[in-house]
């Protein structure tokens, strides 16, 4: 597609593009989103579980720069990999689960794409399936963050993982440029790629992580970003792009997520 080979000569150049997502994934999207609200406490409390990151998490739990200075949000985590695990939970049959499942093997897809484009872009050979090692965050940012004295309701930082896909649902998300901070806005049907830090390393340097952060709103507003983090199968054998030697990038992966204050990942 043209929109997929425009996203990746974008990120190889920049490390930051958009793509666009189809109508079923905007509608999954909208159903994650809007459906969050109605989740209990009881529901949240019951389904989290701290060494897989995955589930429920409450404010405060997780930082980019300090954990003195935690991400102003509460969050949603899934990953595919660790979904046989949690087969005997009820919430796993609602309509806001089935909608993250469904919308987290639509974009697995764009990914794939996409990282596949960009290795193309280099002349190197394609990734292997990066699924079970790659998840789903969803960040709800309360209305109240906007009483904090903080500029930033999550500090600048670059993403530790290959390709981050971002879709807020209100603005906030900037590009830190130098000094300026650059706003990202999307059409509806759009979705934010920003290259992580590992990107930089697999691509020997070529490809810059796009530093960003989440502004603090003016006013009272809720806000909510839907997030799919984009890590290699570390099984494979990676060949940087551009000096051709092997590269290992298993154990920067578990240093980059735990530096957010998460447990080391813990794939099966």
């Amino acid at each position: 597609m043209t929109h997929i080979k425009t996203c990746c000569e974008s990120i190889a150049r920049s490390g930051f593009g958009t793509l666009q997502i189809s109508d079923a994934m905007l509608q999954d999207y909208r159903k994650i989103v809007h459906g969050y609200s109605a989740i209990s406490q009881a529901t949240k409390a019951s389904f989290s579980f701290v060494q897989d990151t995955d589930g429920f998490f409450p404010f405060g739990a997780e930082y980019s720069l300090s954990e003195e200075h935690p991400d102003l949000c509460e969050r949603f985590c899934y990953w595919p990999v660790h979904a046989s695990k949690r087969t005997a939970f009820e919430f796993i049959r609602s309509d806001f689960f089935s909608a993250v499942d469904t919308f987290e093997r639509q974009i697995s897809e764009l990914a794939q794409e996409l990282m596949d484009g960009i290795c193309a872009e280099f002349g190197v050979p394609p990734l292997a399936s990066m699924r079970l090692a790659s998840y789903m965050q969803l960040c709800v940012y309360d209305a109240q963050a906007a009483s904090s004295d903080r500029r930033f309701a999550q500090d600048p930082h670059e993403d530790g993982h290959l390709l981050s896909f971002i879709k807020p649902n209100r603005e906030g998300l900037v590009l830190v440029r130098g000094g300026s901070l650059e706003p990202v806005r999307l059409l509806e049907s759009e979705v934010a790629v920003l290259a992580g830090s590992l990107l930089t390393e697999l691509s020997d340097y070529a490809i810059p992580a796009a530093y960003h952060a989440v502004l603090t709103p003016r006013k009272p507003v809720a806000r909510s970003s839907l997030i799919y983090f984009v890590n290699p199968c570390p099984d494979q054998v990676l060949t940087g792009f551009c000096r051709r030697q092997a590269i290992n990038l298993n154990r920067t992966v578990n240093a980059r997520h735990t530096s957010f204050g998460n447990q080391p990942i813990q794939l099966l």
